[in-house]
């Protein structure tokens, strides 16, 4: 059975969806035809930002071939229009609300997801998956609520959004914007020019996690900080389109889900993985053209 669609697809279904590979196997012993799962999440990106939903402002070729080779889901709508509510409700199959996730924690939060709600990642990894989150993660930066401790055999990402740092525009009083890898924060200070190179590092990862564990079911949770505002792409992208620095963005995270597209295929998984795609909460439109 082939699992390559492209989804923008509601919480609740997608849990049903795999709570159903769940429910294959009463034991760790897998069945050698076990489907993997990559979920791609990018940040505030909007609905009409994809070729194939009629955006004639942004080029997104390798997500239009995802399309046409795939499903959409074109009535849905995302369980809060807030980045860590939208995340838990995506990760947990609940409304946030019930979970105490209302709004997106930041530095200065001392909550974040609860050791008891039961993840996508926690449920695939009981049936011997291997699991990595890769990206932003939104639900508590202290340790007992970062992924490792909720599924995850490894992670690489920001803890939360990447306004949240010194440079905020409104002038916010953020600390200093850190980098984590595992438990360990490896960036404390990450900077303009770092957040250049995030949609690449996170497309690097996740590549390499895909190679080093083709021949074992595996869970890839891919969720691209961009296009949140500060817009940054890498130099190679800066300008590509002529279309404005939000059509570059854009471009990138499209040139990076094909890379996961063709390591797959590389891998000769195309016929054994179920590759979603959707986004968080749509755009934020008050940011003008860096919006979407």
């Amino acid at each position: 059975m082939s699992f390559i669609p492209h989804l923008h697809v509601a919480p609740r279904l997608l849990m049903c969806c795999l709570l159903v590979i769940g429910g294959l196997w009463n034991s760790r012993q897998l069945p050698a035809q076990t489907p993997n799962v990559v979920i791609i999440f990018t940040d505030d990106q909007g609905y009409g930002d994809l070729g194939c939903f009629g955006g004639t402002h942004v080029r997104t070729p390798q997500l239009d071939q995802l399309a046409s080779q795939g499903m959409r889901f074109t009535d849905f709508h995302v369980s809060q229009a807030v980045c860590g509510a939208s995340r838990a409700a995506l990760l947990t199959g609940c409304y946030p609300n019930r979970l105490g996730m209302l709004g997106a924690p930041g530095p200065t939060s001392n909550h974040g997801i609860h050791d008891r709600e039961v993840l996508i990642s926690e449920m695939l990894r009981s049936k011997g998956y291997s699991t990595a989150a890769i990206g932003k993660w939104h639900l508590g930066h202290r340790t007992p609520f970062l992924p490792l401790q909720h599924g995850f055999d490894s992670y690489f990402g920001l803890p939360y959004s990447n306004d949240m740092w010194p440079s905020h525009p409104e002038k916010f009083r953020f600390p200093d914007l850190p980098l984590i890898e595992g438990n360990e924060i490896v960036d404390a200070q990450v900077s303009p020019e770092d957040q250049t190179t995030l949609t690449k590092r996170y497309t690097e990862h996740a590549v390499t996690f895909i190679r080093e564990h083709q021949k074992r079911p595996f869970f890839l949770y891919l969720a691209h900080s961009m296009p949140h505002v500060p817009l940054h792409t890498s130099d190679g992208f800066r300008g590509k389109t002529g279309l404005g620095l939000y059509a570059d963005v854009i471009a990138e995270i499209d040139d990076s889900v094909g890379q996961v597209m063709s390591t797959l295929h590389e891998c000769g998984l195309d016929d054994q993985t179920l590759l979603i795609f959707t986004t968080d909460n749509g755009p934020w439109l008050s940011y003008g053209n860096h919006a979407g």
